[in-house]
């Protein structure tokens, strides 16, 4: 059984105004300790192995710091992932091992500990065996990139090169010819400020602004659907249900801190390894979730000057004139002033990263099944902390683009030659995910046959302990999900640089004018403008500001 988290009874109003949720000052104050905090390797506390072994940051704010304690980060702090863009293997009969030996020759992160082979692994920037360092060195030598000694590109003119350059695995292993073709993606560092108010918007005001936008004749943004049956708000994908899962998980992938819920990242080139227990407890979660649902939200920061104020009014007006406000709402439920619909859009191919957005959920049809105790149904989920990946199998093959229909020769999943493509939509229109399961005694068919749809033979001596398994089938609508992102809030615009999911723009108006797919007629509207309209709106985009209360990193 998953365990359950210990509920935290608030007791008085946050001082903040803006913030939306009522904390207790003793678990916000605790919340802040843990988040400042630099964990070192083994753990004292639990006796579990503390930082790491792979991480990407020693504490939460080393990556969260612009504009005050939970602010963004630049692109030195950057997330990265490998993404295999397509594969092909010729010189011989191919199966699935194979395949894996090929795999780990590229390296080893793509195969996971039961052998499940992915087209997407994490870079963590620090730990790991000298062999998982090396590797890494490995593939970022062959990137003509800058990377700073936090792990993440420099600058946003180093991101946009490490997007651009391609990374091949050109070798003959053995008696196969290899051809691996990928690519490193990565992540820029959100802003936690107003993120107490953002876990607060409602499915039903996430619902009511993609039915508005469905009468548009560009726009079609869609809600994070996840298969627990939540809306996404959190992460550039919108991947995370609420804040509390976002800490929960932002620990375990970032910090290598293990909880009860979500494993720490295992370097690959170390499989036996494990951890004995978990490294931070669940009151510890819950308490750096108070302390972020109690961060101020962002702030307007009005020239004094009447003419700057009159130039800012106009840009706010051409602002959703052009169309920015279509995605960029103004307010979401209690989020006042955070310009974005938190709903995923298309963003165009120059956006793609192959860690894709959730599948689109588009119907659910409860089902239900009884089975003997003895029966184990298994369902195997790829998803990860940055989103998708696909599996990458010779069973799969003909699920799989550029799968050479036609000239295959199977035999016990064997064929002549390989070859993989990452897919652009979800491989499946729908699948089955279990919900829960109970179990009963019966001793008649027609017990069981109450208790759900038998699935299996019933004779006069089947009698014991029965399992009735609720499942729901869901059906997804195949969007382009490896070019969809979640609209990103503009409040805090002016202290967040750089911008975009990958921090690839500088400026604000590059990040304008890197706008692709669903926001290409807004982007252009948006360029036609006459020089000093143009000004006037960046005018306006330059007074959303970091809230001028938030917390200090402490010396």
């Amino acid at each position: 059984m998953r365990p359950k988290l210990i509920v935290i009874f608030v007791s008085v109003f946050a001082v903040f105004s803006s913030v939306a949720v009522a904390v207790s000052p003793v678990s916000v104050a605790q919340g802040r300790q843990l988040f400042e905090r630099n964990w070192t390797a083994r753990n004292p506390q639990l006796g579990g192995d503390g930082l790491g072994p792979l991480f990407n940051g020693q504490s939460c704010v080393a990556c969260h710091h612009q504009g005050g304690v939970g602010g963004s980060g630049d692109s030195r702090f950057n997330a990265l992932t490998l993404g295999i863009e397509s594969m092909k293997i010729t010189g011989g009969p191919v199966d699935n091992d194979v395949i894996a030996g090929i795999v780990r020759a590229f390296h080893p992160g793509f195969i996971s500990t039961d052998g499940t082979m992915t087209n997407t692994l994490v870079l963590s920037h620090h730990g790991g065996s000298p062999m998982f360092q090396s590797a890494r060195a490995e593939i970022l030598s062959q990137i003509d990139s800058l990377f700073s000694g936090e792990g993440g590109p420099s600058e946003s003119a180093e991101v946009r090169r490490a997007y651009a350059t391609p990374i091949l695995f050109q070798q003959k292993v053995g008696r196969y010819n290899v051809l691996i073709r990928a690519r490193l993606f990565q992540r820029n560092t959100t802003s936690m400020f107003g993120s107490g108010l953002i876990d607060n918007i409602t499915g039903q005001q996430i619902e009511a602004q993609a039915k508005l936008q469905k009468q548009h004749p560009e726009i079609s943004g869609r809600p994070a659907t996840l298969k627990s049956g939540r809306y996404g708000k959190f992460g550039w994908r919108g991947n995370i249900a609420s804040l509390l899962d976002f800490v929960d998980q932002a620990c375990a992938a970032e910090v290598g801190l293990e909880t009860t819920r979500k494993k720490q990242p295992l370097d690959p080139t170390t499989p036996d390894y494990r951890n004995t227990t978990t490294d931070i407890k669940d009151d510890q979660i819950i308490a750096m979730r108070d302390f972020l649902a109690a961060l101020p939200r962002p702030t307007r920061e009005l020239p004094v000057d009447s003419q700057r104020l009159a130039e800012v009014n106009r840009g706010e007006q051409l602002f959703a004139s052009v169309g920015c406000s279509i995605c960029h709402v103004p307010n979401m439920g209690p989020a006042e002033g955070i310009y974005s619909d938190i709903l995923l859009h298309d963003m165009g191919y120059p956006s793609i990263d192959l860690n894709p957005a959730e599948p689109y959920i588009v119907r659910t049809t409860p089902e239900s099944r009884v089975v003997a105790v003895d029966v184990v149904s298994r369902t195997k989920g790829m998803g990860t902390y940055y989103g998708g990946s696909a599996e990458i199998s010779v069973d799969r093959v003909e699920r799989i683009r550029g799968s050479a229909s036609g000239r295959e020769s199977r035999s016990n999943s064997v064929q002549r030659y390989f070859e993989f493509s990452a897919p652009t939509r979800p491989l499946v229109r729908s699948e089955v995910v279990k919900l829960r399961s109970e179990t009963f005694e019966a001793k008649t068919e027609q017990q069981v046959q109450r208790d759900g749809a038998f699935r299996g033979s019933f004779t006069k001596t089947t009698e014991g302990v029965f399992r009735r398994d609720d499942y729901v089938r869901l059906t997804y609508e195949p969007t382009q999900f490896n070019q969809e992102w979640r609209t990103p809030p503009l409040w805090g615009l002016r202290d967040s640089a750089p911008y975009m999911h990958d921090g690839r723009a500088e400026t604000v108006l590059e990040a304008i004018a890197m706008h692709d797919g669903e926001s290409a007629g807004t982007r252009d509207r948006f360029l036609q403008l006459p020089l000093a309209d143009r000004h006037a709106v960046l005018a306006f985009l330059d007074t959303l500001v970091a809230p001028p209360t938030a917390p200090q990193q402490s010396d």
